[in-house]
């Protein structure tokens, strides 16, 4: 959450944002693009 907050200003992305908050991204045909977050968010229970 720390780090959230510290980029919540940010107006575009950067290499030092980018390494903060994607763990991978997979390209796949079709151009289908999947993002690994480094951080999950806990949506609570419904």
């Amino acid at each position: 959450m720390r780090q959230i907050i510290r980029y919540s200003h940010i107006e575009k992305l950067t290499e030092e944002v980018a390494d903060v908050f994607i763990k991978r991204i997979y390209v796949y045909k079709g151009r289908k693009i999947e993002i690994e977050w480094n951080f999950c968010v806990d949506r609570g229970s419904s």
